[in-house]
């Protein structure tokens, strides 16, 4: 038994391509039986695929018995002369603080705590103990949810690259006989027996009835089901990722940019794929994505509001600016700000990371002032601002940059009449989100300038203007 299983597992190895010669590579133990058939079986290959091999145990602190578990792992470790990392992370005080169910906040430490371990060893894979028989739950689990096509293809042999799962092509059965001819008695779990588990229930209860009831090769038709899926999965995902790349605007760490008129072009089934693409890019991962975010974002999408959004787990924000679909970290919420500026001079604002440069000019002759774009160069009539704003015993006038208010108006550029600031922002496609932070340069309570956009129409360059106020505003957007 022995060497058919570790024959078996080579070969599933090779056929996956999990191990390139020369790597290194972390074998993730918890003491159960699927890991230790895992280190086991690798240890009896190292030689044969070139590889090194480093045990990595998290010890999660849920059970009373964890440290034993510990000291169970080390000693295998210690058995096999194979060098081993431990760690310890208290998931029930984390589940507090990260605000996530017991499983999930269990996951995100254990792979946090491998990529850290990647790092300190150079390590270029994990090797993890899912087998058959867990692959087959998975998709009875996401069956149940109302999982697509992409949570009904089971536990992928080898995800990111790195993450390889050796034993996804033998059942529990294989693996412990296997334990059995080694004289290897793992560790019992309570945990893995406990209903209240969604994946327990499904192993120790749905599986043996509908073994018992209605197929006694229930695994084997769903091991199948998902093999199928799998690859046809594989095959739509290659198609979307064509359309995603086609659709994307920009991405950076910050967001994901798709057109929206190039989205709606596509079939349904690819835009789900691109949807949860662009979640994947985000967050590295899509494990708390369902079918119901999918399609309230298309809602959104096909709707009627040009300018709406959606929260998304992990602090993610889904929002549809006019013909922009956008994914960002939950925005951080702006407050009111308002910071003086000197009339001639360089003006400093930290928390906006902004300089702004006011200086005056003399008009030599009319019709030679050159008059900038008033995006991030604005000109204005320094002789009526004077007239209008300026105390007789000083020459500075009462100039601030601040965010909009309630009931702000102004006149643009090139109109005759006022109009509120909100409604310009809105002809100005501003996404809601963003127009609290549009600064305002004001001087007393007249908007003279909306930056980035344009100037106010009321103190514009006239035939008569005699002397000019000149302001530059730089900041990172307008200087890269």
């Amino acid at each position: 038994m022995k060497v058919d299983f570790v024959q078996q597992m080579h070969r599933f190895i090779v056929q996956h391509k999990m191990i390139e010669g020369g790597e290194t590579v972390l074998v993730a133990v918890s003491g159960g039986a699927d890991s230790l058939a895992l280190l086991y079986g690798l240890h009896a290959l190292h030689t044969q695929l070139n590889c090194k091999l480093h045990v990595v145990h998290l010890n999660h602190c849920l059970r009373p018995d964890a440290d034993a578990d510990t000291e169970f792992v080390q000693q295998h470790a210690a058995r096999l002369e194979l060098p081993c990392t431990i760690q310890r992370a208290e998931v029930p005080r984390l589940v507090k603080e990260w605000k996530l169910s017991v499983e999930a906040v269990g996951r995100k430490a254990r792979y946090q705590f491998y990529e850290s371990v990647c790092m300190e060893v150079s390590a270029t894979k994990v090797a993890l103990g899912h087998h058959q028989d867990d692959s087959t739950e998975t998709v009875l689990m996401n069956l149940i949810r109302g999982s697509g096509a992409a949570g009904l293809k089971g536990i992928a042999p080898v995800r990111d690259i790195k993450f390889i799962r050796p034993l996804v092509g033998s059942t529990r059965q294989q693996i412990e006989a296997f334990l059995t001819s080694i004289e290897i008695t793992p560790r019992q779990d309570t945990t893995n027996t406990d209903v209240n588990y969604l994946r327990n229930r499904i192993r120790h209860e749905l599986i043996p009835q509908l073994a018992r009831d209605y197929n006694p090769n229930i695994k084997t038709g769903l091991s199948r089901t998902a093999d199928v899926l799998g690859t046809e999965s594989e095959y739509l995902d290659t198609v979307a990722r064509k359309a995603f790349e086609t659709c994307r605007i920009q991405g950076t760490q910050k967001n994901v940019v798709l057109d929206r008129v190039k989205f709606r072009q596509y079939h349904i089934a690819l835009q789900r794929r691109m949807l949860r693409q662009s979640v994947s890019e985000m967050l590295g991962d899509m494990n708390d994505l369902y079918f119901a975010h999918c399609e309230a974002m298309l809602n959104l999408v096909e709707g009627d509001a040009p300018n709406t959004g959606l929260a998304l787990p992990n602090d993610l924000r889904f929002r549809r600016a006019y013909q922009q679909l956008i994914f960002e970290r939950k925005p951080v919420e702006i407050e009111s700000f308002a910071y003086p500026v000197t009339t001639v001079g360089k003006t400093s604002i930290a928390i906006l990371n902004t300089e702004i440069t006011a200086e005056l000019g003399d008009v030599e002759s009319p019709g030679t002032l050159a008059l900038p774009d008033g995006k991030f160069e604005a000109i204005f009539d320094y002789d009526t601002l004077r007239k209008v704003f300026a105390k007789p015993s000083s020459e500075t006038l009462p100039l601030t940059v601040r965010n909009r208010q309630q009931g702000d108006r102004f006149q643009p550029y090139g109109m005759r009449g006022t109009k509120k600031i909100k409604d310009f922002l809105i002809d100005a496609k501003v996404p809601r989100s963003e127009r609290n932070s549009i600064p305002l340069l004001v001087c007393g309570d007249e908007i003279l300038w909306v930056i980035g956009y344009t100037t106010s129409d009321t103190f514009k360059i006239k035939s008569d203007t005699r002397q000019y106020l000149y302001v530059h505003y730089v900041s990172d957007q307008t200087s890269s």
